[in-house]
């Protein structure tokens, strides 16, 4: 089957269409995924997310976007929930641990410097400002260009190119790289 009748079965509600959607974007959108929240353990569960929603809203897709476009879209709303929720759950947690005494558990140190790398990277993108990070996420790690970005985060292209180099300078800054200003 071709991909736009694959995306017509899918929207008449053929369960093998949308598992054909399913398999060819599952990789991708659960890369994404774990850029974007840097968590292995949660990727599974955002993935089934995004999917779920977008098999619940596809009649309603126009095909003004490319599909991976509009998966994208679905996965960066999904994972801003899950931010959200990480945020809530950490300050229960801190208000509960509070007067304890108890230190947070560290994380243990990676065997080899790739891994330490890539956590530190994760750590100081999750320190970035939701909308600075998926901007970056969506430039620098997922490739796409200026317009892509622009109509998956549903901002201008002049907000994404801003958003996406003061990322950059903050994380350049938290790594201890220079920021060079091209």
């Amino acid at each position: 089957m071709e991909s736009a009748a694959v995306l017509a079965a899918a929207q008449d509600g053929d369960r093998a269409a949308q598992a054909a959607i399913f398999e060819a974007y599952k990789d991708r959108v659960a890369r994404q995924v774990f850029r974007m929240t840097g968590d292995a353990s949660s990727v599974d569960d955002l993935v089934q997310e995004v999917f779920i929603s977008a098999f619940s809203a596809i009649g309603r897709f126009r095909g003004d976007a490319q599909l991976g476009t509009w998966l994208y879209t679905i996965a960066a709303n999904r994972v801003r929930n899950w931010w959200d929720s990480q945020r809530r759950r950490r300050r229960r947690e801190d208000i509960a641990s509070a007067g304890t005494g108890e230190d947070p558990v560290a994380t243990p140190e990676a065997d080899f410097e790739a891994t330490q790398q890539r956590e530190r990277l994760y750590r100081a993108l999750g320190e970035l400002p939701d909308k600075l990070r998926e901007s970056f996420v969506a430039r620098a790690i997922e490739g796409m260009n200026l317009h892509e970005a622009s109509a998956a985060l549903g901002v201008p292209i002049s907000t994404v190119s801003y958003r996406t180099r003061r990322a950059e300078q903050l994380l350049c800054a938290a790594l201890g790289i220079p920021w060079r200003d091209e």
